[in-house]
């Protein structure tokens, strides 16, 4: 993929597709990243009494969310001084989205087993509530599952340039033309914004009487 290097270069980011042993770690990253995410919180975090036992199981699930997307999509990699530092999971358009049988052997099997079936289903029913008028309204815009930095390394502005340097010129390069996405914060609400991103609707989503927001985004890669 043009202008995406298998190395990095000391100092510098570079961006590449992610190997297929690199997917455990990638799930650490994310799960440090999304630990305080409303959209896992809310529906996943008082099943637990230890925050260690949480984080573990976050990584998990995203461990199986990587494995099952990324066997028919793209997982984008920012690299810097040896190590992953962001990373960009997006799904292509022309791929079917996985699956319940491509999520259970994946992993997903266990899930239900350390939160119960009824989460596990409230999340399955959420999670097809926030992107659905994404892929309604756009069919054939790439969708971001997911994009997140390291921690440490955050207040570097290496989530916009993963979107302006690597995301944008890989959906160009493989002939996309709009990218969509969700999010449930408001500091994301302006970070997407300020990358280029257009809202075209809010719709919150619920359960057991609590609430949180989800804001949906569209970005033309014509204009």
């Amino acid at each position: 993929m043009g202008g995406m290097s298998k190395r990095s270069q000391p100092s510098t980011v570079t961006y590449r597709l992610a190997e297929r042993d690199e997917l455990g770690s990638i799930a650490d990253l994310a799960a440090a990243s999304f630990a305080d995410y409303p959209f896992f919180t809310f529906v996943f975090r008082d099943a637990f009494s230890d925050e260690s036992d949480y984080l573990k199981f976050i990584r998990s699930l995203l461990l199986m969310y990587f494995r099952a997307i990324a066997r028919r999509n793209d997982c984008l990699v920012g690299v810097l001084d040896g190590s992953i530092v962001s990373v960009a999971l997006m799904q292509n358009p022309t791929n079917k989205r996985p699956g319940l049988l491509n999520y259970i052997v994946s992993g997903g099997w266990r899930i239900p087993w350390r939160v119960g079936l009824k989460r596990v289903l409230d999340f399955r029913r959420i999670s097809d509530d926030t992107d659905r008028d994404c892929f309604t309204r756009y069919p054939q815009a790439w969708y971001v599952e997911l994009l997140a930095v390291q921690n440490n390394h955050r207040g570097q502005r290496l989530g916009s340039r993963m979107i302006q340097d690597c995301m944008i010129p890989y959906v160009r390069r493989k002939g996309g033309n709009a990218i969509t996405l969700i999010t449930n914060t408001e500091p994301n609400r302006r970070f997407y914004t300020s990358n280029g991103f257009t809202e075209f609707l809010s719709q919150p989503v619920e359960r057991n009487g609590i609430t949180v927001g989800n804001w949906s985004y569209y970005m033309d890669l014509d204009d």
